[in-house]
């Protein structure tokens, strides 16, 4: 198998920290593995440190290529990384599989684009500056696109998938124009609902950092060092009140962009497939106290988020009877951003194409985690050595590590290679989502089921 690593992209002009991505580049240009700046993810408690591990440039427009040997017009998989919009690349040890890559002799790229102040802030202070790492993504899909041929792939046959805010980039990416023949399936693993900032609030972001910062011209001269530091200030300061930093509203970013109803005709797939874990939330709540909670704060986060709230209350003690204010609030939050934006996406987009709706039930053996955000991503891979010093795996014995892997496999790989999730012979074929009997496949050591999603017909504010 062979794994490298290849520049996509230059800054337009390389004086510039802010210039557009200037690709997709005519050559094959390698490169040394690297990241755009950045500070240890937010849910490295959970996930390990991998992340900190590359060498930091703030010129990392990168694509690492893994291609089984021999492939030959081989089903290729792009792949775009999380991170909160603030960390992460497609250069991780995380992302290395070999032996998927070459049972299924499919090609995977992972893409490596702008976070945090790279991605998000500019001198101008217009919402499109926001937009970066997205037009970044858009770059290396043209990339790929050119040169995928060149490594045994198949331009034809492309499966864009991403996971937490890549996932949020490949949906904003699948629905422009643009991206017609860049790709041809779609698979999204624990799709956020998170509308795009406003321009307002993208404007008060910015004008705050700015100000800490020293002054607007900073911007452009600070170190690197600087502004992380300032970034990491505003992760605090914006706890609890929305995404420290992401895209905004306005050119080719829609505000409505997760109304599904409204932005899901813009799709340009001919099938799609989504992923969700039984209590998502749980990785953004693992390291707070349970006392930061009450059954006052359950009652307003229900009100405030459900047209329902009784019955959200209900759904979430009828599967956790007894569940303390956090747990609750675990449920709640992963019903509110995660199950039923899943399940309304679905719905939106399985009158036009085949969708396949996932669930991961498996469970972490780490106390309070549950099946967090992030924890399919060892079993999508599959290789417990490169997540060998993940705390979420701590004590999980290898056998459920291997079955649970085996069944990620199937699912995924088989959906990029043939547009269906594929099962073993023990388990019901997994037939397209259907919104008046909708069914979810979920994923445990015990195989794959089919149930019916308690929260279907839940509704939000």
């Amino acid at each position: 198998m062979s794994d490298r690593c290849f520049r996509y992209a230059r800054l337009a002009d390389p004086a510039d920290r802010f210039a557009e991505a200037e690709g997709p580049l005519e050559q094959l240009v390698p490169d040394q593995p690297a990241a755009f700046p950045q500070r240890p993810g937010a849910l490295n408690a959970l996930l390990g440190s991998a992340n900190s591990e590359l060498s930091q440039t703030e010129d990392a427009f990168q694509v690492r290529v893994q291609t089984p040997d021999g492939a030959a017009d081989a089903p290729v998989i792009v792949f775009l990384p999380g991170g909160g919009f603030l960390s992460g690349g497609g250069n991780t040890r995380w992302f290395s599989a070999p032996a998927w890559l070459q049972r299924s002799e499919a090609v995977l790229v992972t893409v490596t684009y702008r976070v945090g102040v790279w991605g998000h802030l500019g001198p101008t202070g217009q919402p499109q500056e926001s937009q970066r790492g997205l037009r970044d993504v858009l770059c290396a899909l043209r990339w790929v696109r050119q040169h995928i041929g060149s490594f045994g792939g198949d331009p034809e046959n492309i499966t864009l998938a991403g996971d937490s805010a890549g996932a949020w980039y490949a949906y904003a990416a699948a629905i422009l124009p643009e991206t017609s023949g860049l790709y041809r399936r779609l698979a999204l693993v624990s799709l956020p609902r998170e509308n795009p900032l406003s321009p307002e609030a993208y404007a008060e972001r910015r004008s705050w950092f700015c100000a800490e910062l020293g002054g607007e011209s900073r911007l452009a001269t600070a170190s690197a060092e600087e502004l992380l530091e300032v970034q990491g200030r505003m992760v605090r300061r914006w706890a609890g009140r929305g995404m420290p930093l992401m895209p905004a509203s306005g050119g080719c970013v829609p505000p409505n962009l997760h109304r599904f109803s409204e932005t899901a005709a813009g799709l340009r797939a001919e099938s799609l497939l989504l992923l969700t874990t039984s209590e998502e939330a749980a990785a953004f709540l693992y390291s707070a106290p349970e006392e930061a909670f009450s059954s006052e704060s359950v009652a307003g986060f229900l009100t405030n988020r459900f047209t329902e709230a009784a019955r959200a209350g209900r759904l979430i003690l009828d599967k956790r009877p007894g569940a303390t204010p956090k747990q609750q609030v675990i449920e709640a939050m992963t019903l509110h951003q995660f199950h039923t934006a899943q399940l309304e996406l679905a719905a939106a987009a399985s009158s036009q194409m085949p969708v396949y709706v996932l669930g991961l039930s498996a469970q972490s053996p780490l106390p309070g985690a549950f099946s967090p955000h992030c924890y399919p991503l060892p079993f999508l891979f599959g290789t417990a050595e490169t997540w060998h010093d993940a705390p979420m795996l701590r004590h999980l014995p290898a056998t459920e590590f291997q079955q649970l892997a085996a069944q990620m496999e199937q699912m995924f790989v088989g959906f990029a290679v043939s547009g269906e999730p594929s099962v073993s012979a023990a388990s019901p074929p997994v037939k397209p989502f259907d919104a008046a009997a909708p069914l979810r496949y979920e994923i445990d050591t015990g195989g794959v089921f089919a149930k019916t999603p308690p929260e279907s017909g839940l509704s939000i504010v």
